[in-house]
Parts: C-alpha cells; structure tokens; sequence
C-alpha cells in the first residue's frame, strides 16, 4: 500500500477505482482495526464510487511512532487533509467506523468545505457525552500502559480483539486478525492514549454543517443507547439514521448490501452521485411466482436477488426523497451459505436463503389501502431509515391471458403509489429470511407485520422462522405522503415445504 506524510507519521492508503469519473468515498476504521474492516464493501461501494481506504497511524501497514503528540486530533486531521490534498480530491463523501467516525466528525466540523457528506458508523466515540470522556479516559491510560508493558497480546481478552466475533466474514475477520496480531504496541497505545476520547467533539456538534448519516446496527447494544442523545445534538436538517436490523458492531461487515445501499442511497440523496433511471417490467411467470425486475435488478429461473436502498432525506421544504439502488454482496462466508446466483447485470451474488424460490412482486396501485392486523399508534408519519433485502409482494400485476396463438403483450408501467416486498417466497424451517420495501413512490413511513409482531418505521427486517411448516404470512403497510395513500402488501412465505396461496 501506499504511504503518504513525513516520514515516521506516514499512513497507509489504497485506491480502488470506480467508473470512470466516480467521485471518491473515503473509508476510516476504527481502533486497532485496518482496511480489512471495508473488506466486504470495497467491491460493492467501487461500482458507484472511486474508494480510498485509509489506516489510522498505528494499524495495518501506516506508521506506529512511540511520541503521542502524533496521535492527537489536531494532527490526525491534518494527515487526512493533506492526503486528499495529495490525490487531488478537493470534496469527498468521509465514511468512518467507530474511532474513525469520530475522526471523520472532528475533520466535518474543521474542514467542512472539504465535505460532501459524512457517514458515521456505530461510534462512541462520536457520541460520547463529557460524563463519557470522563469515565473512559481512565480505561484508555490504563490500557495503553498495559499494551506498552506486554505488547498487544494485553488486548486479545477485550472484545477489541476481532477472533472474538462470529458474524464476521471470514475474510474479512482473517484479515482483521492478522493485521492485530503483527501490529506494534505504539501504535495502539498511542492510539488509545492520545485519539479515542480525545477526539470527542460533542460540544461542537451544533456546528455540523455536513449531510450526515448516521448508521446504527441493532446488536451494537452501546450505540443503540447512546445514538439518541447523538443524533438529537446535530443540526436536525442535516442528519438522518439508518438501522441495520441484526447486526452489530461492525455493521458493514455482517450486512454489507445493507450498508453499501445505505451509503448510496444517502450519497444520490445528497446529490454526490447520480440517481440511476428505475424502470418497473412487466411481470414475468416464473415457478408460480410473479418475478417483476425493480430498480433495474432481478434473477429470472424463480430466484430473486434485489438489493435496494431507500434514503430519506429532507430538503428545505420538508419533502421526503427516497431512492433505489441495486448492490452487489461479494462476501465469502454468503457465499458458503447459499449457492450463488447471477443477476442481470452480471453480478454474481450470494441469494437470499438457502431453500426455495424469491421473487419480487407488486400491489396493483388500484388495489385499495389494506390494514395491518396490528397498526401502531402515532400522530405523524415518521420517515423510515434506508435499508436493503429482498421478497416478494401479495396482489401483483395479473399477466395477459393467453390466446391460441400467444404473443408477447406489453404491460403498462404501474401509475400512482404501490406496496412491494422483495424476498425469499420459501424456506427450510427455522431458516431466517430477510425482507425489503421496494414500494414507489418515496414514502414516509414502512411498518412490518409478522409472526404476531409489528416492526414500525423500518424499511426492511430480517425474520427467523418457526420450526413448525407452515404458510407464515408477512406483511408491508407503506403510509405515502404526496397525494396521501395507504397501500399493503402481503407475502405468504411457505416454510418447510408447506404448500401456500
């Protein structure tokens, strides 16, 4: 990898090119992580942008210098400038994770001229509060006395240590290991003493003048109760949240489609990237199954893939955009799970479950507005985090019926609003299957009924079914704001091998 700065406080960096003038999305880890922790979402992301992935001085291949004065904020700052400055990129959209989010937030409030947008990724150092600083920096002294006594191997117990997760990809959780592992003690004992509280910036969180998105997973117990008071604290027309159902930590690791449509989204959103044209097909017959291409992507032979991402964002009149995108999920531990398919635009990915057939499908826009079984209660319609999964929808579009001499008929493209589910139509028991609203036009709000259970304000949920076979219906209830209009849809996933409607 390259090195750019003086010598002794040089970083690491790599470039990985996009299309051909793909504006740059620049990617910082967290503490004692690398490169390795975008492993999954490099391939995704460099279909829509140019990526550089940065390491912090200390980890992976940067330099690990024993003065601390080079870990500080100020200084830190200072080396990202300057590389940008160095490969030419007078704004970029910053994606930072954990340590590397807050480093990216102290970089948006210095250096904002520099920024399209900010992605800030399950960080508590981003959203720790001075009663935080103040409980943690004693830990942080402490470790780093540690790490400079008996080396790195003083960390492998904390669940810093990346062989401690299961849900990481393999991969990605190798590479995360053994760049831990050859890491030299300066660099994370400077790290731990001189950047991860000392980077805290929550009094100057007003003054955020960049599009953020703030990413949450569900299992980051820690974020998912700081990231209130957080996201409360940033300018409310600038910032939105995007929960990843499932996941935790490292969010973009164990759902990578979900976070890379999540930036995309966002980056469309903002203007950073161009929104691709969405067509809707006509639906085609395929094993029982309504198969409707959304968004540009499906898999034909029954099987569906389709990744979408829907960011919400508000504009200065208070409208709510939402926008599709179609990514990829190079990752090998999908790819052990589930047998590979092909996309139309030749993407290879891994499907949505292990048995059966998916498909994508979508309620008529005449069709009239259904209920969920269970609504819940709310006075105004709040707008839903982007996400991204897979399913298929109840009521589609009926096909032409055929005539003795059948010809191919064209179908109107669906008019007005319209509910939509893309994911797996039949799983194994006990298998687990993830489910996303693809519904048009922009919406304000997803509300997800299953199993006896509401899932309100989330554009996509990932479902564990029961043991028993069975017919288990899942349902969208999708609340659009422009002209108003209620649409469901209804997916009734046949699990076991049950024969359902």
């Amino acid at each position: 990898m390259p090195l750019y700065g003086v010598a002794g406080e040089r970083i690491a960096y790599e470039v990985t090119p996009g299309p051909e003038g793909a504006p740059p999305i620049v990617l910082i880890h967290g503490f004692t992580a690398s490169r390795a922790s975008f492993l999954s979402n490099i391939p995704g992301l460099s279909r829509r942008f140019t990526v550089v992935s940065v390491e912090l001085l200390g980890h992976g291949e940067s330099d690990a210098p024993a003065g601390l004065d080079a870990y500080a904020p100020g200084p830190a700052v200072a080396r990202l400038r300057g590389l940008l400055d160095e490969l030419g990129y007078d704004r970029v959209l910053l994606c930072g994770h954990s340590l590397g989010a807050a480093l990216a937030l102290r970089f948006a409030l210095d250096e904002p001229e520099r920024l399209a947008g900010l992605v800030v990724l399950n960080s508590n150092s981003a959203a720790g509060t001075p009663g935080w600083r103040a409980a943690t920096l004693p830990g942080m002294m402490a470790m780093a006395a540690a790490i400079r006594e008996h080396g790195v191997g003083a960390m492998k117990e904390t669940r810093l240590y990346p062989g401690h997760s299961k849900r990481l990809p393999e991969e990605a959780r190798e590479a995360l290991i053994a760049g831990f592992e050859s890491a030299r003690p300066e660099g994370f004992a400077g790290t731990a003493e001189g950047l991860v509280v000392n980077v805290n910036s929550w009094e100057r969180l007003p003054e955020l003048s960049t599009p953020t998105l703030v990413i949450i997973g569900d299992r980051d117990l820690d974020f998912v109760k700081n990231a209130p008071a957080f996201v409360n604290r940033l300018p409310a027309d600038l910032v939105e949240t995007f929960t990843i159902e499932g996941a935790g930590h490292a969010a973009n690791l164990e759902q990578p489609a979900l976070f890379n449509a999540a930036v995309i989204g966002f980056a469309e959103a903002i203007g950073y990237i161009e929104v691709p044209e969405v067509e809707v097909a006509p639906p085609v017959r395929s094993g029982g199954l309504a198969l409707t291409a959304v968004g540009g992507a499906m898999v034909a032979g029954g099987i569906s893939l389709l990744v979408a991402a829907v960011f919400i964002g508000r504009s200065g009149s208070g409208t709510v955009t939402a926008r599709p995108e179609a990514t990829p999920v190079p990752t090998r531990a999908a790819a052990q799970q589930v047998a590979p398919v092909e996309t139309v635009s030749g993407v290879r990915t891994a499907g949505p479950g292990s048995q059966g057939a998916g498909g994508a499908a979508v309620q008529s826009p005449s069709a009239g507005a259904a209920t969920p079984t269970k609504a819940p209660a709310t006075s105004t319609p709040q707008p839903p985090a982007p996400t991204a999964t897979t399913a298929r929808a109840a009521n589609p579009p009926q096909p032409p019926q055929p005539t003795a001499t059948p010809t191919p008929s064209p179908t109107a493209t669906p008019q007005g609003p319209y509910a939509a589910i893309s994911g797996p139509a039949a799983l194994a028991a006990g298998a687990t299957g993830t489910y996303l609203d693809i519904s048009q036009p922009a919406h304000v709000r997803s509300d997800w009924t299953y199993l006896g259970k509401v899932t309100p304000h989330q554009p996509g949920v990932t479902i564990t079914f029961p043991s028993a076979p069975g017919c288990y219906p899942v349902t969208l209830t999708v609340y659009f704001a422009s002209p108003p209009a209620t649409k469901a849809a209804t997916l009734n996933v046949a699990v076991g091998g049950a024969s359902c409607p």
